[in-house]
């Protein structure tokens, strides 16, 4: 295994160049690949805050009393989508105006002559997290007479975003990760050609070919595994540079920092595997 070590690190040594624009090209991928995961574990982070937050919120005109205002939830909840509707009465809401605000819900209410400001509300459960069709279920609720306004709350904005991120998120780390491969696929398989008469004499002196083949195999690694290191790091440091721009964000988790470098490593023995296989059968056919 040493000599594998040796041997490996001689032809990391020898395409010094190109190995290096290898790592660089790898870093360069890890980086891209951290913002948009980055961006997707703080729409997740931020929807499993607002969970508990009902994806429409209509509020009802003050003309509604609280017995009507039960009797058109139920009305509402037959509607089409709609799985339910929770009726929250002026006092309630109210009352959750002190818990969020404090003083403030107390300021607003003086401004109104010591009334109530806050209107009731219907908190609705729909089947369906696109947000085209809460915007439709919306614009059908303003129909009626008893609304004055439906809002869509943060949760309904964030799921409908989440999709979104899911799909950009997966798209990106497959381009990302065609193109580690690809990388350290073309580094590994020009090192293995430079290196095909010194491999040609070791097959004709009885080396077996996973002997052969194991220091290309470490380069694979090698590359893979100190490119996504690289990238992660250069990312941190970007992430702490504009820290104050992103905002409260945290970085990523460490399980995932550990996770790309263990994908990047397998990658790149996948890369070298596939690079050693083709030389392979090339010479064979010669």
């Amino acid at each position: 295994m040493r000599y594998q070590l040796q041997n490996a690190l001689h032809h990391i040594h020898n395409a010094s160049s190109i190995n290096l624009l290898s790592l660089v090209g790898v870093a360069f991928f890890t980086v891209i690949f951290n913002a948009f995961l980055l961006n997707h574990s703080f729409v997740y982070q931020e929807l499993e805050f607002h969970h508990t937050v009902p994806p429409l919120v209509a509020f009802l005109s003050d003309t509604v009393t609280e017995s009507k205002g039960v009797v058109f939830a139920n009305q509402i909840q037959k509607e089409n989508r709609i799985l339910t509707v929770d009726y929250v009465s002026k006092a309630e809401s109210f009352t959750r105006a002190q818990t969020q605000f404090g003083e403030l819900s107390r300021l607003i209410q003086d401004e109104f002559s010591r009334g109530n400001p806050f209107p009731a509300s219907l908190e609705i459960y729909v089947d369906s997290d696109e947000l085209k069709t809460l915007e439709e279920i919306a614009i059908n609720l303003e129909a009626y007479n008893q609304i004055e306004d439906v809002s869509l709350t943060e949760h309904g904005k964030l799921t409908a975003l989440m999709r979104q991120t899911n799909r950009i998120t997966i798209a990106s780390g497959t381009i990302a990760i065609l193109l580690l491969f690809f990388t350290i696929y073309v580094v590994v398989l020009r090192t293995v050609r430079t290196q095909r008469e010194e491999i040609q004499l070791m097959h004709l002196i009885g080396a077996e070919r996973g002997y052969i083949s194991t220091p290309f195999l470490i380069q694979g690694v090698f590359l893979g595994c100190i490119g996504t290191l690289i990238g992660i790091g250069c990312f941190y440091i970007l992430f702490y540079i504009f820290n104050d721009q992103i905002g409260a964000m945290d970085f990523l988790p460490v399980y995932q920092l550990i996770l790309i470098v263990i994908s990047g490593s397998f990658i790149g023995f996948l890369a070298s595997l596939l690079s050693d296989f083709i030389t392979r059968n090339y010479d064979s056919k010669q």
